[in-house]
């Protein structure tokens, strides 16, 4: 089978098209014939072994450190196929599975999606959404989940509360004014002026063009600011947000002020929120229930060929991205 495959950290061009060995499901997973991957941060994280950019040099040397340990590799990376969010069908199950079976559609996230085939274990495996194409549906894992997290699971916004949302353009910011809306919000977005009318139309009540505005100096206050690119901070934006306000974080370590601030948090009013998203079966579920029924929907930016992976990564760097990166991945007869 065709895979990207890279063996050291650096820039896109680590990135190669190869032909490898078709993994074997185990007992307790099932074979992926790839249709679709996307690109999300932790793919550039774990492709460049660095740590988003942080303000001092020695905060991201050190989180680099431990990302590099977390992904497997200090020196190399252990996992040489890169990519977790993916669509495609099921080839073959292993003995063990039960709840799935071949030609099933599904979607998920998982290591190694930027393969024509790839194994998943079963339990995380979800029915992909019937009215996406699979490019689609490989956009919503590691783009919904964070947005997900945000509003459901940290903010928990009240019917008619103020959202702000910095980077409501972006992969994840799409999805945060769309999930927002749901619950309820008065949505104000943020994004660049060639965004606005596409923030609008997805349903966000006011935008704001950062050009043109510095939204950090408005006499607007907001119960909930969702910074879904990790462009601010707390205490930058505090003069915005209300005396009980929540401000989430979908990249708390950009700034060291963050981590002194969720130490301190206890004794605020005006909370900052992280976590760790939730790419369950359930939360997947949950999103193609909403997507079926028209209430979300991913918005894709550009789709590239597999060969092309290292251009989208280096296109998803430029932090201009209108919605998710995408691959999609054409199959010959071949495995």
């Amino acid at each position: 089978m065709k895979a990207i495959v890279y063996t050291k950290y650096g820039p896109p061009d680590v990135l190669q098209l190869k032909e490898v060995e078709t993994p074997t499901p185990r007992d307790n997973e099932v074979l992926i014939k790839n249709h679709g991957s996307s690109i999300n941060t932790v793919d550039i994280v774990a492709r460049s072994g660095k740590a988003p950019k942080v303000i001092f040099r020695g905060v991201r040397m050190l989180t680099g450190f431990f990302l590099r340990l977390y992904f497997g590799g200090l020196r190399k990376p252990k996992q040489k196929i890169p990519g977790f969010g993916f669509a495609g069908e099921i080839e073959s199950i292993g003995k063990d599975v039960t709840n799935w079976k071949p030609g099933d559609h599904v979607y998920g996230y998982s290591p190694g999606a930027c393969a024509e085939y790839m194994t998943v274990p079963a339990s995380k495996l979800a029915k992909k959404p019937a009215n996406l194409s699979f490019q689609e549906a490989a956009a919503v894992p590691g783009g919904a989940s964070p947005a997900l997290l945000a509003f459901r699971d940290l903010a928990q916004p009240e019917k008619g509360q103020k959202v702000l949302i910095i980077g409501a353009s972006g992969g994840i910011g799409t999805f945060g004014v769309q999930i927002a809306k749901l619950y309820g919000a008065q949505v104000t977005g943020v994004c660049g002026p060639a965004n606005v009318d596409m923030v609008k139309g997805i349903g966000a009540d006011f935008v704001i063009d950062y050009t043109k505005e510095d939204y950090t100096k408005s006499d607007q206050t907001y119960d909930i600011i969702f910074d879904a690119v990790g462009a601010n901070t707390l205490s930058k934006c505090k003069n915005i947000l209300t005396d009980d306000g929540v401000y989430v974080s979908n990249n708390f370590m950009n700034s060291p002020k963050h981590i002194f601030q969720a130490i301190t948090n206890r004794f605020r009013k005006k909370k900052l929120k992280f976590g760790e998203a939730d790419e369950s079966a359930d939360n997947l579920n949950l999103l193609r229930e909403w997507i079926e029924s028209g209430k979300i929907k991913p918005v894709i930016d550009t789709v590239y060929l597999l060969n092309q992976t290292a251009d989208a990564h280096r296109h998803y760097e430029t932090g201009h991205s209108k919605g998710r990166v995408v691959i999609t991945i054409e199959h010959n007869n071949k495995t």
